[in-house]
């Protein structure tokens, strides 16, 4: 009795031994193995895709299809190749990108050991620990939406493994009812743990750092480095990943003043510009009860100060794996944890290995060093010796010819527009003296050379002058209130320090004849339009722009939000939320005490509704266990391996001698009749709706204690 009254409480009417023998279906499990390292194959070398996929076809046809069978010692062989291609690609075991595709071939190599369901257990549980592995590459929205599949797939693979199917068919299997109702259950379930996963992120305790850090390659800087040889920053241009972020508060800039800052170079070896300026500003001074300092009044000296504008903004910048950062050329405001050189180079105390924050100030029109000290004097006077001779005679002869510096400078730009000076992205190979084969031989380059070049032409001049490197240009997201700044934007320019103006951005690239820009800096690089025009950046209409790019602002619309809201939900953001809330009177600990307890709470309540379903499910335990009852009075005793099933169709036949103890007892004609309508009745109100009423229950229950058997002896 107690058998069958178990059995009539799982929804398929097989017994355990029957679900114990079943194969293992290998074909989830290798649909959610798949569906785990889909997102590392975008992440990690080809080959080892290719590598899996040959593991994956190897598995099908050998313990699915039985083609063939497993040879020993192949398991062996296959982790020396994967061990041996691991460090063949990466030259080491460890680290990010050599560990995770070392861990992601390793998870492939794992189907081939499935031989119970333990190994299933095993091979699955894995998986989840494997999803994670993609947040160190990439932790955007899109990968956090495609790992519910995953997540999915194992747990339906996990099902699969209690679940007799009626056919040996994947697909036939999945598209039917009990396939569906189960992700239907999936799904419910992982709703049930979207609370407790909304209230552990609110308000369970933020650390103010990590736990710990995975090490990353030291080698994968990203956009702008601290230094500049010839042909760095043209290949930055080659792509379209976004360097930074930008919404201003108020006022924007017009075109011509997004040059975006980010180090001054200041010393030439001969072929590469380096900074070498580490002395900290005393220009600064901190802002009373805010995390800002700001540059002090007596400094901000301009010969049109009430047409000097300030702009407010905020920076969301990408991981770059340097100290520097990048502000709106000038910045008067910058956040206090900073560190100000006299160059207004601004360096973080830390290296940026993920997406940061942070707000500024800037005014462009800020004079820097009206008066030059002997030490910057020197600094941005010297150059290397024995280097570019023809160079340093052409500057000596020309500069005698004009009387004043800026006229000499503009005599330069004059040159850089009216002589046959190309810009491209692609320049030719220079010899040891780049400024002399630049400036005389080749007449080709991209913004590194005509700023390396203006730079050492000024200092051959004794006057002062530098490199900046940053950016030029910006992207208005027309979906929303933001700039992109992307590393196609890189850029050098000039500071030349003029006596009464202190340091004044010159763009030498500016100066180029536009039909001497190759064609695809102008076409294919929008951005880059700015320097050859009007500066001025045309009002955009959303009904002209590309579906694709429309698409193109939506997406990183999307992430932007995801990095605003999520990624970036720190220490300070909680405790905001609790003062929005009225909770910061709490300590850390109280708060968690409290979202323990919600927590708790809200599972005894889940726990209390499972235990109401129970009981709706006793009444049909009870109903069933007094049919027995009247059954055993006939000698009628259902065994668990046979079922409801089984028995209704035998009193289809009439044949209940099989069934009872005694074959000289058996049921009258009526109550076979009744016993048919009564159990037809209860597969209908058991198998054919997900829920009953407890009052349709009850009156199942009713009919089986009217029930009258009576019976024949023959």
């Amino acid at each position: 009795m107690r058998a069958l009254l178990q059995q009539a409480q799982i929804s398929d009417q097989v017994s355990a031994e029957e679900r114990n023998s079943q194969p293992i279906d290998l074909i989830p499990i290798l649909i959610a193995q798949q569906f785990v390292l889909i997102p590392l194959y975008f992440l990690l070398p080809i080959w080892i895709f290719i590598f899996n996929s040959g593991i994956l076809f190897f598995v099908y046809f050998s313990k699915v299809q039985h083609k063939f069978k497993v040879v020993k010692g192949l398991k062996v062989i296959l982790v020396l190749i994967a061990v041996a291609g691991i460090f063949f690609s990466f030259h080491r075991l460890a680290g990010r990108d050599a560990g995770v595709s070392l861990i992601a071939i390793m998870y492939g190599l794992k189907i081939i050991e499935i031989e119970s369901k333990r190994d299933v257990y095993i091979l699955m549980l894995l998986g989840f620990f494997l999803l994670l592995a993609a947040f160190l590459f990439n932790r955007s929205f899109f990968i956090v939406f495609y790992q519910v599949i995953p997540v999915l797939a194992i747990l339906y693979a996990l099902q699969s493994l209690h679940t007799v199917h009626p056919s040996h068919l994947f697909y036939q299997n999945f598209f039917n009812s009990s396939s569906k109702y189960l992700l239907k259950q999936l799904l419910k379930y992982l709703m049930l743990a979207l609370p407790i996963m909304i209230i552990l992120f609110l308000f369970f305790p933020r650390l103010s750092g990590p736990i710990w850090k995975m090490p990353s390659d030291r080698n994968a800087t990203t956009g702008i480095s601290d230094s500049m040889t010839p042909g760095e920053i043209s290949s930055l241009h080659l792509s379209n990943k976004i360097a930074f972020r930008v919404r201003f508060q108020g006022q924007e800039p017009d075109g011509n003043a997004f040059y975006w800052r980010t180090l001054v170079l200041d010393t030439f070896d001969g072929l590469t510009w380096r900074h070498a300026n580490l002395v900290e500003s005393k220009r600064w001074s901190k802002v009373s009860k805010e995390p800002f300092q700001k540059i002090k009044s007596e400094v901000l000296q301009d010969a049109s100060m009430n047409e000097n504008k300030a702009y407010h903004y905020e920076v969301a910048l990408e991981p770059t794996q340097q100290k520097w950062l990048t502000f709106l050329d000038k910045p008067s405001r910058v956040i206090s944890s900073a560190t100000i050189f006299n160059d207004f180079s601004v360096s973080s105390n830390r290296k940026i290995f993920s997406r940061i924050k942070y707000q500024a100030e800037s005014q462009g029109k800020l004079a820097l060093d009206l008066k030059l000290s002997d030490q910057s004097y020197q600094l941005n006077t010297k150059l290397p010796d024995s280097y570019n001779p023809r160079s340093i005679r052409w500057a000596k002869k020309n500069r005698n010819k004009v009387a004043s510096d800026e006229l000499y400078v503009q005599l330069i730009l004059q040159s850089i527009n009216q002589k046959e000076y190309f810009y491209t992205l692609s320049p030719p190979i220079m010899d040891e003296n780049t400024v002399d084969s630049f400036w005389f031989d080749e007449q080709k380059g991209f913004c590194e050379h005509y700023a390396g070049a203006l730079v050492f032409m000024a200092r051959a001049a004794n006057i002062p002058a530098r490199v900046v490197i940053g950016y030029q240009g910006a992207e208005k997201n027309t979906l929303s209130d933001y700039w992109i700044i992307r590393h196609l934007n890189a850029h050098a320019w000039t500071e030349i320090w003029f006596s009464g103006k202190g340091w004044v951005r010159v763009d030498p690239t500016a100066a180029i004849a536009e039909h001497r820009v190759e064609e695809q800096l102008l076409t294919d690089y929008s951005q880059r339009n700015s320097l050859f025009e009007s500066f001025n950046f045309e009002s955009i209409d959303l009904e002209r722009l590309s579906l694709s790019k429309q698409l193109e602002f939506w997406l990183d619309q999307v992430n932007t939000g995801w990095n605003d809201w999520f990624l970036e939900y720190n220490q300070n953001l909680q405790q905001k939320l609790m003062m929005n809330l009225g909770l910061d009177k709490f300590s850390r600990e109280q708060i968690a005490l409290l979202s323990l307890f919600f927590i708790i709470g809200f599972m005894l309540l889940i726990n209390f509704k499972w235990e109401f379903k129970k009981e709706k499910n006793s009444i049909f335990n009870q109903s069933i266990s007094l049919l027995i009852k009247k059954l055993s009075k006939f000698s009628i005793v259902i065994s668990p391996s046979t079922g409801f099933g089984l028995f209704v169709n035998q009193l289809e036949f009439d044949d209940l001698y099989i069934i009872g103890t005694s074959k000289d007892i058996k049921l009258s004609q009526n109550s076979i009749q009744q016993l048919k309508k009564l159990l037809r009745h209860y597969q209908l109100m058991r198998y054919g709706q997900n829920n009953c009423t407890i009052e349709e229950q009850k009156a199942f229950y009713a009919r089986v204690k009217k029930l009258k058997l009576t019976g024949l002896t023959v």
